[in-house]
């Protein structure tokens, strides 16, 4: 099966709330297989009686890499799926006026270590004919190539969500310059993100960022205050899984 072949065969890590949730929906509506790594498959229980022939749940957390491999097989081709998605992220908690941020604080960072980890595994044994896609969830405020939020947002991005912000930060330097150099991925950096209705694809504005390039090499950068997790989530399967989209492979794209 060729990179482009449908039905397409997605690996979601992180798909049972938020964006993540939101892009396992579009991505089953739109006919692909999904196979999604869960701890609590029970929160999946409408969506799996809805496709039951396309939606597989394995239930494990990251620190399981068996779990992961298997994950990451398309059970069409048997081979290693040819999308990944991670929206993997902190859950925080109001803690006075500050956010509290539960369980790991390099959720992000270990999630990309472990699936390139399983990758790796899976190639050894040959069961990767052609590069996946993994899209990993980041966030604008970590760009080093100057400011990409609004001023009013910096005290929060800067004070607030920093714990999230160092591990997103070393999960992209992962996949730049580390583990994940060598592999095929799309860092997606969301505004703010916010439970709104999705207001549509037309009406979401994206700007790439190419590592390698200096500051002013790169495009004008898209910013804006707030996007629903819902357009992000229809965002990533329409333009990465259902089209080509070659053109975003190994930038950090902005949506706002």
């Amino acid at each position: 099966m060729s990179f482009q072949t449908l039905p397409r065969t997605v690996a979601m890590f992180g798909s049972t709330g938020g964006t993540g949730i939101a892009a396992l929906k579009h991505a089953l509506a739109n006919g692909s297989h999904v196979n999604a790594l869960v701890r609590t498959p029970a929160k999946l229980s409408d969506l799996l009686a809805e496709y039951p022939n396309t939606l597989h749940l394995t239930q494990a957390d990251m620190s399981s890499l068996p779990d992961i491999k298997r994950t990451l097989i398309d059970p069409l081709t048997k081979n290693a799926v040819p999308f990944i998605i991670s929206s993997l992220g902190m859950n925080a908690v109001q803690s006075g006026i500050k956010l509290k941020f539960e369980g790991s604080h390099t959720l992000c960072y270990d999630g990309a270590l472990a699936i390139v980890n399983a990758l790796q595994e899976l190639q050894n044994e040959g069961l990767v004919p052609f590069q996946p896609r993994i899209v990993l969830l980041s966030t604008t405020g970590i760009s080093k190539m100057g400011r990409d939020v609004p001023v009013v947002m910096l005290p929060m991005y800067n004070w607030m969500l920093q714990i999230p912000h160092e591990d997103k930060e070393k999960m992209e330097s992962l996949m730049i310059y580390g583990a994940g150099r060598d592999r095929r991925w799309v860092m997606i950096r969301p505004s703010f993100l916010v439970e709104n209705p999705a207001k549509g694809l037309a009406a979401i504005r994206s700007s790439c960022e190419v590592p390698g390039l200096s500051k002013k090499e790169q495009e004008p950068v898209a910013m804006g205050y707030a996007i629903s997790k819902e357009d992000v989530g229809q965002w990533i399967v329409e333009r990465l899984v259902k089209e080509d989209g070659v053109k975003f492979d190994n930038k950090m794209v902005s949506l706002t």
